[in-house]
């Protein structure tokens, strides 16, 4: 069973579907009758002058592409969700892969390990350091500067 939502949107699709089709329907006129397609068909054979059976003819052609369309969609849907979860998983494996290959090399050279994570943070210590102090010195006036 269809929601309101549903209703509402595929009523919207097929007013457009009208309004383009029968240039002499109005939105007020669609927006009287909404939501009830016997007052539609109604409406646009006191417009047009069609017959019941050409009018509830391209109202089914209108439901069909409306239809195939939201199937379309779904498909598309389903397959941008398939390619997700395969890069995802694809993702997943290789940082799993990084980890394990770190863990191991970690275990192999544990003081080598240690050594290369103070070098390091030794060097971003002072770069940061660097980049504060000179923030500091453009901070300053030429006159605190030649005071020094």
């Amino acid at each position: 069973m269809a929601t309101q939502q549903e209703l509402s949107g595929k009523w919207k699709q097929l007013a457009g579907k009208v309004k383009e089709k029968y240039g002499q329907i109005t939105d007020h006129d669609l927006t009287r009758v909404e939501g009830n397609i016997d007052q539609l068909v109604g409406l646009v054979q006191q417009k047009t002058g069609q017959t019941r059976e050409q009018i509830e003819a391209f109202l089914e052609e209108c439901g069909e592409s409306c239809e195939s369309m939201i199937g379309r969609f779904s498909e598309y849907a389903s397959s941008a969700s398939e390619t997700l979860k395969e890069g995802y998983d694809s993702v997943a494996e290789q940082t799993k892969r990084g980890y394990d290959a770190s863990v191991k090399s970690l275990s192999r050279h544990p003081l080598e390990s240690v050594g290369t994570a103070f070098g390091i943070g030794l060097v971003a210590g002072l770069l940061i350091g660097i980049s504060l102090g000179a923030q500091r010195e453009r901070d300053l006036s030429w006159r605190d500067r030649w005071s020094r």
